[in-house]
């Protein structure tokens, strides 16, 4: 058996002090952390009592924009399809995995595009007359291929047995001739309204895909906005979390009640109070460098129900066990303005009562693992450094600093004016006399 030495030499264009070279899935969630009973309100306290509310066009501001899909097969034996087939000649069957109780529903066709949608509102295995949905018109001109459809309100069952009103959002996606393509989306949403830091605030809460809960911490996300502001599309929304920041305060946020029909979410931000310390980020490269925090995730190293975003400041923290997620920094040797870097996978940190917690970030190297191709979709794969010639070999490089974050993005200012073009990084592949055997650009995403 021949073996080959593979040396791999990274190349990046690393100038201007470039720093010297969702979450384990199914991992346990302190999640619907909802008590029932609603609480008396504290004096002077911060109350939302949220309602649910389905959304009845996709240009309402408040749409999820965003889709799950389940791919094109049927169920020929499914009741519902067959109860809609006896009347339906022209149709197609969709699929939604996470409606357990639901799962197939009916697309009639004419002239192989959408006309009318049948979901099977009540999950009795039979077709009435309110469960077929025409489409439903939009004013985005982007939305001419598309064919939407938004169903009445229907219970969905929960993880605990509860029934809860949902809305779905069914998407046909004509832009490729003879193929349209269907997607979901969640089609409602909670809302309230109370006073936060002395401004009248509007609250809305969105669940994760289908499972019905919009009180999952780490999972559920929400959005918090001035109820003077006009609603838009560019509002953004955060993971909901059980210690969010907001107007440099931090609240410890609890859920009571639930959403079942004519009831009640009451979500309750209570000023946290603990001692607090404080966390700097330090980045290492050839030269002396000047940092800014860009973004930052920062998610409990322990406590998976916390997670929330700092965005151009670092305040101090409550005291307490973190770890950094998504993290942008802005830095340079003149100013602090002249590279950006994107990394996941930040270290953890401690929060100690008035210290001061140092992370040590950069020195990027590069680290490869290196698989048959064969075996590229197997879990319990192991790597190797030596394989037989003309094997196949599938290879996952990543560059990892000097605290272990993974390093997705390198960006450079472009002279005269504030955008960011992207720097590859190259990797080359020599055999052990040196020669070339194989080159590439590292491609973001």
């Amino acid at each position: 058996m021949s073996r080959l030495q593979i040396t791999l030499i990274i190349l990046a264009i690393l100038a201007a002090g470039v720093p010297t070279i969702a979450r384990a899935a199914g991992a346990p969630r302190q999640s619907d952390e909802v008590t029932t009973a609603l609480p008396e309100p504290p004096p002077g306290g911060i109350v939302f009592d949220l309602k649910y509310r389905g959304l009845d066009t996709p240009d309402d501001p408040l749409s999820y924009h965003s889709y799950w899909g389940w791919g094109g097969f049927e169920d020929t034996n499914d009741p519902f399809v067959r109860a809609v087939k006896s009347q339906v000649k022209e149709c197609t069957v969709v699929y939604n995995g996470s409606l357990p109780r639901a799962k197939w529903s009916v697309v009639e066709l004419k002239d192989k595009m959408p006309v009318a949608f049948y979901f099977d509102l009540d999950a009795d295995g039979q077709l009435s007359a309110h469960e077929k949905f025409l489409p439903v018109a939009s004013s985005n001109p982007a939305a001419r291929d598309s064919y939407t459809f938004i169903t009445s309100d229907f219970l969905i069952r929960t993880a605990d047995n509860g029934e809860v009103p949902f809305r779905i959002m069914l998407v046909g996606d004509a832009s490729r001739a003879e193929n349209v393509s269907y997607t979901w989306s969640p089609c409602c949403i909670l809302e309230g309204q109370a006073s936060l830091g002395g401004e009248p605030m509007r609250l809305f809460l969105y669940c994760q895909g289908f499972p019905g809960s919009f009180t999952s911490f780490g999972r559920s996300s929400f959005m918090l906005v001035p109820a003077s502001k006009k609603l838009d599309e560019s509002l953004p929304r955060d993971t909901l979390s059980s210690l969010i920041y907001h107007d440099r305060t931090f609240y410890r946020v609890k859920l009571y009640g639930s959403h079942e029909k004519g009831k009640t979410v009451r979500v309750v931000p209570v000023k946290d109070t603990t001692a607090t310390g404080d966390m700097v980020l330090d980045v290492v490269g050839k030269d002396s460098i000047k940092t800014h925090l860009a973004q930052a995730t920062v998610l409990g190293a322990k406590d998976t129900s916390i997670e929330f975003d700092l965005v151009g400041v670092l305040p101090a923290l409550p005291i307490g066990q973190y770890k950094l997620g998504s993290t942008d920094i802005t830095y340079g040797l003149q100013s602090d303005e002249q590279w950006r870097l994107r990394f996941n996978e930040g270290p953890a940190f401690d929060i100690q009562a008035g210290q001061t917690s140092r992370i040590k970030l950069g020195a990027p190297t590069l680290s490869v693992r290196a698989i048959n191709e064969q075996d590229r979709y197997k879990s319990d794969v192991k790597e190797q450094s030596t394989y037989a010639k003309g094997t196949a070999i599938y290879l996952s490089p990543q560059i990892k600093g000097k605290a272990g974050e993974v390093y997705m993005r390198f960006s450079q200012k472009n002279a005269g004016s504030d955008s960011m073009t992207d720097i590859k990084s190259h990797l080359t592949i020599v055999g052990p006399d040196g020669k070339q055997i194989a080159s590439a650009d590292l491609e973001y995403g």
